[in-house]
């Protein structure tokens, strides 16, 4: 199970997700990311700080957020993400096609420039 708390800030939108983001739970996830972006939310920031898990599958889903919000001129920031995923990111090969921050703060900052 995953959870996922949104919250705007001006232009930009915060999703914290909380679980695992797993085979069962990345569909989900990633309709409900595609539907923010289509009701024009383009600057999103991730927060993977309650994030336990990340698969394959998430991994996928990063990349189709991003070609959507790229598509559109927009940008996605991923932040609190743990040595874990940062070197998930890595060795998959994934690691340039994603904007990285610290926090949620940073995030927002880079997402506002």
């Amino acid at each position: 199970m995953i959870q996922l708390h949104e919250s705007q800030h001006g232009d930009s939108t915060l999703v914290a997700l909380s679980g695992k983001l797993d085979a069962s739970t990345t569909p989900t996830t990633e309709a409900r990311l595609l539907e923010l972006v289509r009701e024009g939310n383009k600057f999103v920031a991730i927060d993977f700080s309650g994030v336990t898990y990340l698969a394959s599958s998430g991994l996928r889903m990063l990349l189709v957020i991003t070609r959507q919000i790229t598509a559109l001129e927009g940008k996605l920031v991923l932040c609190n993400l743990d040595q874990t995923m940062k070197d998930t990111l890595a060795v998959t090969g994934f690691l340039p096609y994603f904007c990285l921050a610290g926090t949620s703060d940073e995030a927002l900052k880079v997402l506002a420039e």
